[in-house]
This record gives structure tokens, C-alpha cells and sequence, in this order.
């Protein structure tokens, strides 16, 4: 092992790593700075104890930098631990850079990050409200102001995520007139339960192969379908986005296919239909969805040839051509992102175009994870905002701790499991939310916030918890915050101290991976 003093360049080969050592007193620290040049490094922080402490791989891919601070809570040699991100790395060179404080020049640095948080959480103060209760001001500010709400969660399977946005789409729809719901969930499976939420029908199938927001969405339903009743003349409308989960699309797209078009067009059907049945599996365990381009390219032509169609094939068919465009807009999508064809769109890209789609005058509320609703980055969050400008405002959602159901990845029977998280470190944004107070509060700021008016901490991006569908039960707490720049990816932030797992569904299905 090599000591650093201050500065090393280093080449590395993809099946390669190396261990460096930092020697420090309790109470002193170290910033680590890796400096990347052609390969993508992970920074693994050893204890002298040899306890993982930390392991670092943010997203700057083969070039940028990767930090890593130590906080010396006992004295010994810390070892830093250099290794590329996987096998398919190349070779490249990397330049390792350490700069040492002494004790007095720690608590020095602590006390004024102490200091800059206290601002930050001061500032926020002054825009947040509690979450309970009927006196949402701060809230209902952002509804009146907007035209699309996008509600976020920080976890997909955490209970008061899915409360909160369940309470803050009926305020929408009872006090300011929203009309139209919008969920990150099947597109064809929300579309054949229309009837039953708009009250027309009786019963409904409410059979889903995602577990992800089904209790809240299944409330969701329940309460639209209450609403439409009792006012028949002014409805709202529930849609999914989500082009995944899309058996029904095919059968109503073979069943019209059949009915309105000749056998040639149908062998070609049936081929694409095998394609999509085997890679629309595996979305429900995020396994192999691709899709060939020569399928996505037969789907765009089928789409246009419907479209062209239409004028003509109304009369002898009536809705059903409407439903079947619909269903090859689905399927069209969802080979689109699945696939590696040449410009292709984005599963957010398609999420978007679909609320703007349906939205017309209405005003709207979107359900979907903060990595979707965010206003920055290849985000739907962001391409709304492309599209309407402040009319779309966004809405975070966080917790201090708590914990979370997630699919375990790469596990052969693609269990889920609930894991817990400790409080967030004392950088994140979670940090300054809990020094408000309260265990539930919502906070809102000025679309396009001047963010120089704003405390120099709350200028630039800090952690925030970002936990997808899949989490390994054994990973570091650190592997769940993602850097964000609150002011800018988002328009408001509800926080809740402590959150709940909601409970794991049973008699899940077994879905093998896919064979080609």
C-alpha cells in the first residue's frame, strides 16, 4: 500500500486496483480528491479497523473527479481503495490528490458547514408550512400558479410518500380545479379501467404486474370514481403514462389488426408481437426489455399506416380504430426506448409527450419518482418545463430516515425486501429540512428562484435520498443520495422525518429471465 503525502498519478488497467493509505489522528480529516482521466474509478474508505466505510461513483463517467472526505472518529491508517467501475472499463490514468487538516482546522470546517446550514434551514423556514391539516398556504400558493403539478417520492415503496400525494391530488381537485390525473404506471391497464373510474361502469379489473403505488393508486381510483359520481358533469379523467406493462395494447391492437388489415400484415404482426409479449415481461422485474429496430421501425409504420387509415376506417369500425391507435402509440413508445435503433426517445421523452397529450385546458397533477418529475436534467419533469414554462411546477419528496420496499438486484427469484436507512448525513439537503422541525412539512420557493437571493448553501448541489426500484439490502446508506440542486430541480420539497415500508405483496410471480 501506498501513503499519500499529497499528489500520485497512477495508471490502471480495467482487472487492476490499487490501495492507498492516509494516516490520521481522531478528530483531524482529509479530502480526497481522484481525478479522472479516460477510465471510471470507484473509491472504496476503509477504516483502520477495516470497516467499509464508504464507497464513492459519482456521475462524471471516465472524466471529472470522485471525492471522498474522511472524518477521522479514531486514529490509524485509513485505506482508500482504487479500483474501475467494472471489467468493460479501458485503461486510463487517474491523478489521486489529498489534502490533510489537522484538528482545530476540522472543527473549523464542521462549525461553519453547521453555520451554512443554519441559514439554509433559516431561509427555507420562512416558504414551508406543515403538512398537516386543512391550512396548506404554501401549497396552494404553487396550485394556483401552475397548470401540471408533478408530484414526486424519493422511494417507490414507502407509505407516507404515497399518502401525502394522494391528499394533495383531492386538495388539487376539490380547491383549485384540477381535472386530469396522471400516474407513472401502465398506460393500457389505466385506459381499460376508464369506464369504471368515470363511473359509467360497474366493476373493473384491477389486475397489475407492477407492486409499485399500488395501494395508494388502487385509493386513487376508488376516490375519482367517488368524485365522477357525485358530479357527473365536471369528471376528472385518471391516465397512465407508462408505456410498460403493455399486454392489453397487444391484444387490442392483434384484435383490430385482424379485423381491418390482410394476412401479410398480420404475419408481421405476429412477429412483433412475439418480440414485445418477451421484452414487456421482463419490465415487471427490470430484466432484458429490449426491443430489435427492426421491430420498433415495423411499429412506426403500422402507427402511421392506422393514422392515414382512419378517415376511412371509422365508419365500418367506429371506436375501436381510436383505441387501436391509442394501443400503437403505446406499443410504438415502448419499443422506442427499448430499443437501440438511432434516434431513439426516452421513456421520459414519451411520459411527457402523453400528459401533454391529454391535457388540452385541463389542469393536471403527475405521479412519478423525483428522477421524473425534476425540472433539470433528461427528466419528463424537465421537458414539461420546456413545454409550458412555469405553468409546470415540481414537487419533491424526502425523509430523514426510514424505510423502503425495493426489488433486490440481480437476484434469481427477483425478491423484494424492506430496508431501513439511518438518519441522512449532516450535508444533505434532508439535514436542513429536519432543522425546521415537525415530522411532516412542505416548503415551496418562486418558480426560476433568483438563487442568489438564497443562502450560499442552498446555491449549489448537495445529497439527497434517491432510491430507484432495485436496492441491494446490503448497500452502504450512502448509495442512496444522488446530488441535487433543490432550488433548481424542484419548485417545493415535502419532508418527512420518518417514513414506513409498505407492506410487500405476496404470491408474486416467478418470471424466468428472458431467452433470445
Amino acid at each position: 500500500m501506498t501513503p499519500i503525502i499529497l499528489l500520485l498519478a497512477t495508471l490502471l488497467t480495467p482487472h487492476a486496483s490499487n490501495d492507498y493509505e492516509v494516516a490520521l489522528r481522531r478528530g483531524e480529516s482529509a479530502e480526497v480528491v481522484v481525478h479522472q482521466h479516460g477510465i471510471d474509478v470507484v473509491l472504496e474508505l476503509h477504516s483502520p479497523r477495516g470497516t467499509l466505510l464508504d464507497a464513492v461513483d459519482g456521475p462524471t463517467g471516465r472524466e471529472g473527479d470522485e471525492r471522498v472526505e474522511i472524518i477521522a472518529t479514531e486514529s490509524g491508517r485509513y485505506r482508500l481503495h482504487v479500483r474501475p467501475f467494472d471489467a468493460k472499463e479501458t485503461s486510463g490514468t487517474y491523478t489521486v490528490e489529498v489534502e490533510k487538516r489537522t484538528a482545530a482546522a476540522t472543527r473549523a470546517v464542521l462549525q461553519a458547514r453547521r453555520n451554512a446550514r443554519d441559514l439554509a434551514s433559516a431561509w427555507l423556514r420562512e416558504r414551508t408550512g406543515p403538512l398537516a391539516g386543512a391550512n396548506l398556504v404554501v401549497f396552494d400558493d404553487l396550485a394556483r400558479r401552475s397548470r401540471v403539478v408533478g408530484l414526486g417520492e424519493a422511494t417507490h415503496g414507502s407509505r407516507e410518500f404515497g399518502d401525502a400525494r394522494l391528499a394533495l391530488t383531492l386538495r388539487l381537485i376539490e380547491q383549485h380545479g384540477y381535472r386530469l390525473v396522471a400516474v407513472e404506471a401502465s398506460a393500457s391497464r389505466m385506459a381499460a379501467l376508464a369506464s369504471y373510474v368515470s363511473g359509467d361502469a360497474a366493476t373493473a379489473d384491477m389486475t397489475e404486474t407492477t407492486w409499485i403505488g399500488i395501494r395508494t393508486r388502487r385509493e386513487l381510483i376508488e376516490r375519482l370514481r367517488a368524485w365522477n359520481l357525485a358530479h357527473p358533469s365536471d369528471r376528472v379523467m385518471l391516465i397512465g403514462v407508462d408505456p410498460q406493462d403493455n399486454v392489453l395494447a397487444q391484444r387490442t391492437l392483434g384484435a383490430f389488426l385482424t379485423q381491418a388489415y390482410g394476412a401479410d400484415l398480420l404475419l408481421r404482426w405476429r412477429v412483433a408481437e412475439k418480440e414485445l409479449a418477451a421484452a414487456d415481461e421482463q419490465t415487471a422485474v427490470f430484466g432484458d426489455s429490449s426491443v430489435k429496430a427492426v421491430v420498433r421501425q415495423f411499429l412506426i409504420e403500422l402507427q402511421t399506416m392506422i393514422e392515414r387509415d382512419a378517415p376511412l376506417l371509422r365508419p365500418r369500425f367506429g371506436a375501436a380504430v381510436d383505441s387501436a391507435l391509442e394501443a400503437s402509440r403505446t406499443l410504438t413508445a415502448f419499443a422506442d426506448f427499448n430499443s437501440d435503433a438511432p434516434n431513439t426517445r426516452s421513456r421520459d421523452w414519451h411520459m411527457a409527450s402523453a400528459i401533454v397529450r391529454a391535457l388540452n385546458n385541463q389542469r393536471a397533477v403527475y405521479w412519478a419518482h423525483n428522477g421524473h418529475v425534476a425540472v433539470r436534467g433528461q427528466t419528463a419533469g424537465a421537458l414539461l418545463r420546456a413545454a409550458l414554462g412555469c405553468d409546470y411546477a415540481a414537487m419533491a419528496m424526502t425523509f430523514g430516515a426510514g424505510s423502503f420496499v425495493a426489488q433486490i438486484p440481480n437476484d434469481a427469484d427477483d425478491r423484494l425486501a424492506v430496508s431501513t436507512l439511518p438518519q441522512a448525513p449532516d450535508e444533505s439537503i434532508e439535514s436542513v429540512l429536519a432543522l425546521i422541525g415537525g415530522n411532516a412539512s412542505i416548503a415551496v420557493w418562486p418558480c426560476g428562484v433568483d438563487s442568489s437571493s438564497a443562502p450560499e448553501w442552498l446555491r449549489v448541489p448537495h445529497a439527497m435520498h434517491w432510491i430507484g426500484a432495485l436496492w441491494a439490502p446490503d448497500s452502504l446508506p450512502s448509495a442512496a443520495l444522488h446530488p441535487s440542486d433543490l432550488l433548481h430541480d424542484f419548485d417545493g420539497i415535502v419532508y418527512f422525518a420518518n417514513v414506513a415500508a409498505e407492506e410487500v405483496p405476496a404470491n408474486r410471480p416467478h418470471i424466468g429471465a428472458r431467452v433470445h
